[in-house]
């Protein structure tokens, strides 16, 4: 007992800065929930979701939007469906699932923090942690969407990789591989980054020969988790589906963001993408009674074809201003936002949006910073690297303020590595001034 009190003691001791902004961020996120109340929802996506875990827990069957889905990956449903079976389909699940996401939030902080405390002190690693106040993670962690738990297993899954490239730690390998396929069973756009993983490694010098028989495994893994998985999809849908299908609704959507898209009424959708779409999606199409979750699968399918139609023409009509919308407009969508559709606790959108400014002149500073010191800058390639490779895919589909939200985190931990760089730079330059002070009065 006195052991363990001392422990404590010494835990606290070491980590008491960010133990004191997970203090507030908990009082926050307390007084959030009781503001919006338990059962507080969006009646959308985060509705569904929780109809999806109670559906699978009462009969198997992964359901979106109340017919058998392949739409979205069944992790968040595996999770709703086991509270389900413990507490039920009503309020107490709820408040299990409440409770669930604001301790998840809570941890996101906690490894954001770690991973810098592997480059820097206490004090440097908690600074940037100061942003997950910001109310909409606040907000954001009262919903039960797929953000709050993505965003938790996304940073472990960075900690876990930084941590590799500087202990070779098997332990850690693993870790990678476990947070990779929990990630990837919440949402498939984390399905890229194991290219990055390995271009990371190489640049740290991780042993090659090493590196391709751990990704061959990881490989073999993955392969292995993913198959029953796609098995079912087949024998619902028939379709070799190895992830989710429906990303035609999002490709479509994003055709109407940004300058000088096709308008609708300048379209000929009946002779250009219905006549000429397969028949069986014609089919299920005008018999949508036949087998609802057939007719929903080919109406995304269809939303697809449409998109790529739409953007044929888009194209053809005005490249630039559509280069313009999907290199410049959408990914600023994703870059300078925030999730924040009800303002909770007095505080409002706009001051948000000046949080994120400050964010991001941060951010900007710290990659000048390391740039020119170059001691961190593999890191920095690294972090970048993830961030703009899903800000592009997002960006090619929907710019949407949920997805931003998810990659914030990742602009923490730059700017953390960059205070560090300028406090270190400051620091040798400061004992190059007391040895060359103390030269000279010898």
């Amino acid at each position: 007992m006195v052991k363990a009190i001392k422990k404590v003691k010494k835990i606290i001791k070491n980590n008491w800065p960010i133990i004191f902004v997970i203090g507030i961020s908990l009082i926050l996120h307390s007084l959030a929930l009781n503001e919006l109340g338990f059962k507080y929802s969006l009646k959308s996506d985060d509705l569904h979701y929780v109809y999806s875990g109670i559906e699978f827990a009462k009969t198997g069957h992964i359901i979106m939007h109340d017919v058998l889905s392949a739409q979205i990956m069944p992790g968040l449903t595996f999770v709703i469906a086991f509270l389900s079976l413990i507490f039920g389909s009503g309020i107490k699940l709820w408040i299990a699932l409440k409770i669930l996401y604001m301790l998840m939030g809570l941890m996101t902080i906690v490894i954001v923090y770690k991973t810098l405390r592997l480059y820097t002190n206490k004090y440097i690693a908690t600074i940037p942690c100061i942003f997950f106040l910001a109310a909409d993670f606040v907000w954001m962690d009262n919903l039960v969407l797929t953000e709050t738990p993505f965003i938790l297993l996304f940073s472990l899954l960075v900690y876990f990789t930084l941590r590799l490239s500087i202990n070779h730690s098997k332990r850690d390998y693993i870790l990678i591989i476990i947070c990779y396929i929990l990630a990837l069973f919440i949402r498939p756009n984390i399905g890229i980054y194991p290219l990055f993983l390995f271009i990371f490694l190489l640049l740290k010098k991780y042993d090659l020969r090493l590196l391709i028989k751990q990704c061959l495994v990881a490989g073999i893994v993955l392969l292995l988790v993913l198959t029953p998985w796609t098995i079912r999809n087949y024998k619902v849908f028939g379709k070799f589906i190895p992830l989710t299908y429906g990303m035609g609704n999002p490709l479509l959507l994003g055709t109407y963001q940004g300058f000088n898209y096709p308008a609708d009424d300048e379209l000929e959708y009946q002779k250009e993408v219905y006549e000429k779409a397969p028949e069986e999606l014609r089919y299920y199409l005008e018999n949508p009674d036949e087998k609802d979750y057939m007719t929903k699968y080919y109406s995304l399918e269809y939303d697809g074809l449409i998109a790529k139609y739409r953007m044929r023409k888009w194209w053809k009509n005005d490249k630039k201003a559509m280069l313009r919308s999907y290199l410049l407009y959408k990914p600023r969508i994703l870059i300078d936002t925030a999730f924040y559709w009800k303002e909770i606790l007095g505080i409002k959108i706009s001051t948000l949006y000046i949080i994120r400014k400050v964010e991001l002149i941060l951010t900007a500073i710290s990659i000048l910073v390391i740039i020119i010191n170059k001691k961190r800058i593999k890191e920095m390639l690294f972090l970048g690297m993830i961030y703009m490779s899903q800000i592009i895919l997002y960006a090619y589909t929907f710019a949407f303020d949920r997805y931003g939200i998810t990659l914030f985190f990742i602009r923490y931990l730059i700017i953390g590595i960059g205070i560090d760089v300028i406090y270190k730079m400051i620091k040798n330059r400061s004992k190059k001034n007391e040895s060359i002070n103390d030269s000279s009065s010898i």
